[in-house]
């Protein structure tokens, strides 16, 4: 089998272009390029055993190459004629499929040279598929390689949308950077219409584990660009003592920087970002459970205090709702846990008593939902909803398992509660059936991972 085109001599080229000794036309669309039947099948597999046979084609002085365009048949005429051909990125598909159909494996090597020569952020993904197409395992192993190693880049590439899930899955995987996973589940998310169910199957790439009782959160937009994620963690104990350090995470840039610090140091306390505003609520500072609240503004960088809470407690589920920050039970003293509800108006700036929960909540989860407040999970499997404007509450189906300080989400419309101290499950509550079912996906392990996420 013939696989190598070696250059002939430029006299046979130039007697196929003064038209000398040719006996046959290769049509390509409507252009008709005329060539001698012994170089076409001694550089060729494909024409030598269609010569040799009892085809038509092979007695015939007109042979009609269906599929391969007029620039792209003059291209591998010439080919066949002096082992040179020009390769760009506009003509490196068509040659590919060219040299499949006619069985040129070294026009495939030459391609594929050219494809890993020119492999970058902007081209990675459409080269990956080519590389599975036509089973270049060479090109495949370099394009996954780039990948991996400029996933950042290839996220603000407009080929987003040809990533499969497989390989979406092993970039997460060999890629160390957690806080780059995010915005790039998000850009293949939404890179194509058909993928927002495929987010239950990948959400655990979602989470960061909370350290030392610090409260995490997370800003995303999944809109139709990623704007900026940044990671806010304040708080915490360090060194056997309450912290009132906070840093902020900037994604694009790479880096950590310092915020102001909080005006009390604390630690199991609750936080919730709203309105490019961070509130931290409660925690405990020395033993003492506080009833102190704080903001601070992302934009001017400067903390404020909220008047006291009623009274004090840690350990809350906080939820905003019309501009109503809304603090849902909690320990107020001796590891009790209470059903108080406290809301405070951000515009007035003042608290008011709210219809207690049905029940307390012992590492619960808040969730917004159709505005509504949802406290999910906990020691005692609870599932309430809230309606702020009646101040009413109504007891819904609990889940299956117990979700001890594992976090909740909202996601197309439904509620996502995970893991916990116990346990590694992962469930999905639907508000209008009121049912609950466990996806086949389990958190990576157990413990009170906590975090909040504003998508």
């Amino acid at each position: 089998m013939m696989q190598a085109v070696t250059s002939l001599p430029d006299i046979f080229l130039q007697m196929r272009e003064a038209g000398e000794f040719v006996d046959i036309n290769l049509v390509f669309g409507e252009q008709r390029v005329s060539c001698h039947k012994v170089i076409l099948a001694g550089t060729c597999d494909y024409f030598h055993r269609m010569f040799l046979s009892d085809m038509l084609e092979s007695t015939a002085k007109e042979v009609t190459m269906k599929d391969i365009s007029a620039s792209t048949g003059v291209s591998l005429v010439h080919f066949l004629y002096t082992g040179r051909i020009n390769i760009t990125s506009q003509n490196a598909q068509d040659l590919l499929a060219a040299s499949e159909m006619l069985l040129l494996g070294s026009l495939k090597q030459k391609v594929e040279e050219f494809l890993r020569s020119n492999t970058d952020s902007m081209n990675c993904l459409s080269t990956l598929s080519l590389a599975r197409l036509y089973d270049m395992k060479t090109l495949m192993e370099d394009a996954k390689k780039f990948l991996h190693e400029h996933m950042r880049e290839v996220t603000d590439s407009e080929e987003m949308h040809l990533l499969q899930e497989d390989d979406l899955i092993e970039t997460l995987e060999a890629n160390a950077s957690q806080e780059h996973k995010f915005c790039f589940i998000q850009k293949w998310i939404r890179s194509a219409d058909a993928r927002t169910d495929r987010f239950d199957d990948l959400v655990q790439h979602e989470i960061l584990k909370e350290k030392c009782g610090s409260v995490l959160t997370i800003k995303f937009n999944i809109g139709n660009r990623c704007r900026s994620p940044q990671f806010s963690v304040g708080g915490g104990i360090s060194k056997g003592t309450a912290s009132a350090v906070c840093y902020s995470y900037d994604v694009h840039d790479n880096k950590w920087n310092e915020l102001p610090p909080m005006f009390t140091a604390r630690n199991q306390h609750s936080s919730i970002f709203y309105n490019n505003h961070l509130y931290i609520v409660g925690g405990i500072n020395s033993n003492t459970i506080l009833d102190s609240a704080e903001e601070l503004d992302m934009e001017s960088l400067r903390w404020s205090r909220l008047p006291p809470l009623p009274h004090p407690v840690c350990q809350t589920c906080l939820a905003i709702v019309s501009d109503n920050l809304q603090v849902f039970g909690g320990i107020q003293s001796k590891s009790t846990w209470i059903d108080d509800v406290w809301e405070f108006d951000l515009n007035e700036r003042v608290w008011q008593q709210r219809a207690p929960m049905p029940e307390g909540c012992e590492g619960g989860a808040a969730v917004c939902l159709d505005d509504h407040v949802y406290i999910v999970g906990g020691k005692n499997r609870t599932c309430a909803q809230f309606n702020p404007s009646q101040d009413t509450w109504t007891s819904l189906q609990r889940p299956q398992f117990t979700h001890r300080f594992g976090p909740a989400l909202v996601w197309n419309k439904n509620i996502i509660i995970f893991g916990g101290e116990e346990n590694k499950t992962i469930e999905k509550y639907s508000p209008s059936t009121d049912t609950w079912s466990e996806w086949m996906l389990k958190m990576p392990t157990k413990g009170g991972m906590r975090f909040v996420v504003k998508i």
